[in-house]
């Protein structure tokens, strides 16, 4: 499932249609700020590559095309791209709105969850999705809300995804 602008194919991208891709994913990550941990979640665009718990939910909020057909990387590498260009874009905005945020590495619990080891709920279900790469945060209102790029392996589509979290330690 696919959601927003269409993938990057090697041309630039519209300044309009990036703003309001832009525009559109802070708006989503602000009512998730806020929303219930249970879904349905109205921003979400993949219900497969979202997942939710008592006290945290996780949330598609675009979702590339498959890199199967992509032998060279060349597709990868320009989506990968644009999905990161895209969260740097709403960790900008957020950063206007909540002020700076505060980059989270997850290696240590992504470590400990792929020896089998215990790791709280909600980054097991972070690395269940294949988000294992850093999140940007923020604390708004009691929550930990976090926007992340994910991808379950390299054939996988990429993921931009926001999380919001009550849970303790979080």
């Amino acid at each position: 499932m696919t959601s927003g602008a269409p993938a990057a194919t090697g041309g630039e991208r519209d300044p309009l249609d990036f703003k309001a891709a832009v525009d559109a994913r802070t708006a989503a990550v602000e009512r998730l700020a806020t929303a219930p941990y249970a879904p349905p979640w109205p921003d979400g665009v993949d219900p497969g590559r979202s997942g939710a718990g008592a006290d945290f939910a996780i949330v598609a909020l675009r979702v590339s095309p498959d890199f199967y057909e992509d032998e060279d990387g060349d597709l990868h590498a320009a989506v990968t791209d644009e999905y990161e260009t895209e969260l740097w874009g709403v960790v900008l905005a957020l950063d206007t709105r909540w002020g700076t945020h505060l980059t989270v590495g997850l290696e240590e619990y992504g470590d400990r969850h792929l020896a089998g080891e215990p790791v709280p709920p909600f980054y097991a279900a972070l690395f269940d999705l294949g988000y294992f790469g850093d999140l940007q945060t923020w604390r708004v209102g009691g929550r930990l809300v976090a926007v992340g790029v994910g991808q379950m392996d390299a054939e996988e589509p990429l993921v931009l995804f926001a999380a919001v979290s009550g849970a303790p330690g979080t």
